[in-house]
């Protein structure tokens, strides 16, 4: 008895120990980990204020970097920019210069028309006159419809201009093959302007029954300023491939005189019935003389002769800038 009485208080005692350590191991672990958690504390407080201390200078770094690209990026778009705009107006210029050169192209075939119209219309000038119905039958000729004559708004007029124009045109090639154009020297120039003057006014000759009619249609308001235009482009030709490359207050009086002496003479050959105009070219002969011997006068008498040329100079440079005239040779 006294022997299990001993053995039971044994027991006792060991659970007693074994509590005690029990809670003396789960004190000292949550001692151990408070503590540790404080030293983590420490720990990462430490560590933020070395990192802080550490990426201060990168971040300044980063900072710059920044402000650099975002001035980079500002710059390529200002090029980018300015790029699309040039290509904007180079692709505005092309479409211009597309639509300029359509514009040409559809001008050059309708003057082509009107050009192939207007000669067949020729033709038909001694009998129908310089009329809408000649241009109508040149039209139809050629094989296009009689309501082409809309393209021809001036009418009869729109064939005399294209007739002086070609006859310009013909005597011009005649100069120039004459003077080697412009460089061969003009021995005799007042025959050289009696030459040429009767051999434009003989283009006529054709269509001389029908003429006044013509001359009608140039003398109205309206188709007065082409027709100067042509007469005084066509005496100027003649004057300059005769050697007059004078640059003097006469220059405008020769041209004008010249103009005024033809425009006699066209007039004059509308009454002549002599044979092949004999008169006619006889009239064109005394009128130059006549024009040299007044030059000559005029040049032994300055004052008459500067108040003589003044009036004429007046009127031709004033018709030459009414109708936008330019005489700038090389």
């Amino acid at each position: 008895m006294a022997n299990f009485s001993a053995l039971n208080r044994f027991i006792k005692l060991q659970k007693i120990l074994n509590n005690k350590n029990v809670n003396l191991s789960r004190t000292l672990t949550t001692a151990s980990a408070k503590s540790q958690q404080n030293w983590n504390k420490e720990t990462t407080k430490h560590t933020q204020q070395h990192v802080t201390f550490k990426l201060q200078k990168p971040l300044d770094h980063r900072t710059f970097c920044t402000k650099s690209t975002k001035d980079a990026e500002t710059s390529s778009i200002d090029e980018f920019r300015a790029k699309e705009e040039k290509r904007e107006e180079e692709f505005e210029q092309q479409q211009k210069a597309k639509t300029q050169q359509e514009e040409d192209e559809k001008k050059a075939k309708l003057d082509a028309v009107r050009t192939k119209i207007l000669e067949a219309a020729l033709q038909h000038v001694p009998t129908l006159g310089w009329t809408r119905n000649a241009i109508v039958q040149g039209a139809e000729e050629t094989g296009f419809p009689s309501v082409v004559h809309g393209m021809f708004p001036e009418g009869g007029f729109d064939l005399v201009s294209y007739f002086n124009g070609k006859c310009n045109e013909e005597l011009l090639k005649m100069l120039q093959q004459e003077t080697e154009n412009g460089t061969k020297e003009i021995s005799n120039p007042l025959e050289f302007l009696v030459r040429f003057v009767r051999l434009r006014l003989e283009m006529i000759t054709p269509y001389k029954s029908q003429w006044p009619q013509a001359l009608a249609l140039i003398a109205l308001p309206q188709n007065a300023s082409t027709a100067l235009a042509q007469v005084l482009t066509l005496v100027d030709d003649i004057c300059y491939y005769s050697g007059d490359r004078s640059v003097d207050i006469g220059w405008y009086t020769r041209r004008i005189g010249l103009a005024t002496i033809m425009k006699m003479t066209e007039l004059y050959m509308m009454q002549d019935d002599s044979t092949q105009h004999t008169k006619t070219w006889e009239f064109l002969q005394n009128r130059m003389d006549e024009a040299v011997q007044l030059q000559m006068v005029l040049q032994q008498t300055e004052d008459v002769k500067h108040k003589f040329q003044s009036s004429f100079n007046s009127a031709f440079i004033t018709a030459r800038n009414i109708l936008g005239l330019n005489y700038n040779r090389p």
